[in-house]
């Protein structure tokens, strides 16, 4: 029997052995008011050898990595609208080490550097807080952004623009003011953006686009929006212009040809339509709604060959399509069964 729980130990022994090899970090990255900062890049770089590992914090601003050998590590921690962060750290044999990470804007930052230095500004300025306030407002915006939540995303990136554009006037740090104008210019964008896709009066977003358009004239999302503005007021020859800006970058767009084609369809110009819908089937051949649109038209023009052709094809390219049905009745008339 004592052989036999020898037998069973030894083992045992050799797994916690293997476990105490490497070690762990784990934490979280927080700003100065203890609000977790989610996406904040993490990488870890071993100094002695070629090595490097990224991490992205959660939705708690946590971040975890195992499995790294006893060494140290040089642990650098950025994100958007804060100074980066980079120490050494030593990664503890067989355990984890807790690295909480507070992270600080630039005003922040020289803040706690002169403080730390002994100096303190002897007139407080003016703009630092209205400065920091504005970032928090755009790094709350970004995320929805991102996502193209565009509507929840708005008020955020106007206080944003509204606070920091007030920041730049008020503030005395020149390197602040230097810091903060290039990042007053991405605001402006993303507000003119926003602004487009979601705002009441669309319009109001195009002196900020036109302005972003002048920078780079091949920003597909702002000439999207700038496509959004004309509509809203309505000005086809802009539209059609700025259109033909966002074709030339992406190519032909068949879901715009193919809305022509409705509205034209809608309007009762069944040869402006037709036209688009065949425009639209250059694009993308296998477009099945172009297909049976196209068929409604033949089918009033009394063309049953053109209509059997377009249905069919239509049901071959989406079988479960929200037409396939009347698509599949409209077949089983006798006039189109006859055609061959």
């Amino acid at each position: 029997m004592r052989r036999l729980i020898s037998s069973i130990l030894i083992p045992a022994a050799c797994l916690s052995l293997y476990a105490d090899t490497t070690g762990r970090i784990s934490g979280r990255v927080q700003s100065k008011d203890g609000q977790p900062i989610v996406g904040a890049k993490v990488v870890l770089k071993r100094l002695d050898i070629a090595w490097i590992k990224e991490l992205v914090t959660d939705k708690k601003g946590n971040f975890l990595q195992v499995g790294l050998d006893p060494k140290e590590f040089e642990l650098t921690v950025s994100a958007a609208g804060f100074a980066d962060s980079k120490e050494m750290v030593k990664i503890p044999l067989g355990d984890a080490l807790m690295k909480n990470i507070t992270l600080l804007t630039p005003e922040q930052a020289r803040a706690a550097n002169l403080a730390a230095a002994g100096t303190q500004p002897v007139v407080a300025d003016p703009g630092a807080a209205l400065d920091a306030e504005g970032r928090d407002a755009f790094n709350a915006a970004i995320p929805l952004y991102n996502e193209g939540n565009y509507q929840e995303a708005l008020p955020h990136v106007d206080k944003a623009y509204k606070t920091l554009t007030e920041a730049l006037t008020k503030l005395k740090d020149e390197t602040a003011k230097a810091e903060l104008a290039p990042e007053l210019l991405k605001i402006e964008r993303v507000l003119g953006i926003c602004l487009a896709q979601a705002g009441t009066k669309k319009e109001e977003a195009e002196p900020y686009l036109l302005k972003a358009l002048e920078r780079n004239p091949k920003d597909e999302r702002v000439i999207a929006g700038l496509i959004a503005t004309s509509k809203a007021k309505s000005d086809v020859a802009a539209e059609q212009k700025y259109t033909a800006m966002l074709e030339a970058i992406q190519g032909p767009n068949p879901d715009v040809i193919y809305n022509k084609g409705v509205e034209a369809f809608n309007a009762g110009k069944t040869k402006e339509a037709k036209a688009q819908l065949l425009k639209a089937l250059e694009v993308d051949p296998k477009y099945a709604e172009a297909h049976y649109l196209l068929a409604m038209v033949e089918f009033g023009e009394n063309n049953l060959r053109g209509t059997k052709t377009h249905l069919e094809k239509y049901i071959e390219l989406a079988p479960a399509g929200k037409n396939a049905a009347t698509a599949r009745e409209m077949l089983k008339d006798p006039s189109l069964k006859r055609i061959k």
